[in-house]
């Protein structure tokens, strides 16, 4: 099975000490493919800076990501873009509906922590893989 996986499956996969790392990074294994929209990296990216993570190993995990052999990078297409600001009710669930969109336009489940984003997915008649 593939799915569209969400930022914080891989921030949870980085880190062995996070909450959910065991199931985050089974369930990527599991997986045959990752959908890796371009969001994905610049949400990693912006997490990693407000952490206080080194550049180095920013730039080394996304090299990381987005070179695995499961992973198929997903740009974001303008139907991403219009389907994100149509439907956010406020500014911060714009990145995550760029990620869903990106998920249903490929007919893939989308694989996340986020449990509002999973409701939103449901309503939104998308699979989910629960890994």
């Amino acid at each position: 099975m593939r799915a569209v996986v969400d930022t914080n499956v891989l921030v949870f996969d980085t880190f062995e000490d996070s909450e959910f790392h065991e199931k985050a990074a089974s369930g990527l294994d599991a997986l045959e493919g990752w959908g890796l929209p371009s969001m994905v990296f610049h949400e990693l990216a912006w997490f990693f800076k407000s952490q206080h993570i080194a550049v180095s190993k920013t730039n080394s995990k996304i090299k990381e990501y987005l070179t695995n052999e499961k992973t198929t990078f997903v740009p974001c297409s303008a139907d991403d873009l219009i389907f994100a600001s149509s439907r956010m009710k406020n500014h911060h669930e714009y990145n995550d509906l760029v990620i869903l969109s990106a998920a249903g336009r490929l007919g893939l489940p989308l694989y996340s922590f986020d449990e509002e984003l999973k409701a939103t997915t449901k309503r939104h008649g998308i699979r989910l893989f629960e890994g």
